[in-house]
């Protein structure tokens, strides 16, 4: 029982960590300032890899990141030129993208919608990557046991699998997040089509014979009797 509770207390050490980061997240008005930081972090990383395929050219780590990175935000000239500047140049060009991206939102959702925007995809990501997550341990620990053929103490190697896990699933969900609001783009519908729209609900709905005590048809939340269909 002592070992299974020492089993648990990983993961537990672990829900603490990404539940405070969530509550956080849920909590804050400068959720901008999430993505700037992830994002600062995974150029840093990127440099990294530039300079290692310097080393190795036949490396596509670099490549095969920035893609992912960047999506369908560049084409592919953008993309060759990207990788041709210097590492300040570099840093500044992908923050232009990413800010500009984020300001093309904003002016058609408002600052305030745009945060909540982001703030449902921090959250999402943090929920679909942390349910992997616990899958991944409760595997590691079915076959943990094996170890202790090997003269080892299944408990610690539990513990150094378990942390590389929770770091790659850190690493994740920062990538996964900037690349949706990297990519992300509101397309804002002619006004015309939703006139259109409107014009067909409120015909499909006088068509309909609504009793005077339903809830009326236009969202009000009033019964019909006091809204559309008041005397």
């Amino acid at each position: 029982r002592k070992t299974l509770i020492k089993f648990d207390n990983v993961l537990n050490d672990q829900r603490h960590v990404i539940f405070s980061q969530r509550n956080d997240a849920m909590n804050s008005d400068q959720i901008f300032s999430y993505s700037e930081d992830f994002l600062n972090e995974i150029i840093d990383d990127l440099i990294k890899l530039k300079i290692q395929k310097l080393a190795n050219p036949k490396s596509n780590d670099f490549n095969n990141r920035l893609k992912l990175l960047m999506g369908k935000s560049l084409d592919e000239k953008q993309f060759t030129e990207l990788i041709s500047l210097k590492d300040n140049d570099f840093r500044q060009k992908i923050f232009y993208q990413f800010n500009s991206n984020r300001n093309e939102r904003t002016k058609i959702l408002g600052e305030s919608q745009s945060k909540e925007i982001e703030k449902r995809i921090l959250l999402q990501a943090i929920d679909i990557n942390w349910k992997s997550h616990i899958q991944y341990l409760e595997q590691l620990r079915q076959v943990i046991g094996l170890r202790s053929y090997g003269q080892r103490d299944p408990l610690i190697e539990y513990k150094k699998e378990a942390f590389n896990l929770f770091s790659s699933l850190l690493e994740k969900l920062k990538i996964d997040y900037t690349t949706v609001l990297m990519n992300l783009k509101i397309v804002e519908q002619p006004k015309e089509e939703r006139k259109d729209e409107v014009k067909k609900t409120d015909l499909k709905h006088k068509q309909k014979k609504i009793g005077r005590n339903d809830p009326c048809y236009c969202g009000s939340g009033k019964k019909y009797k006091h809204c559309c269909g008041a005397l």
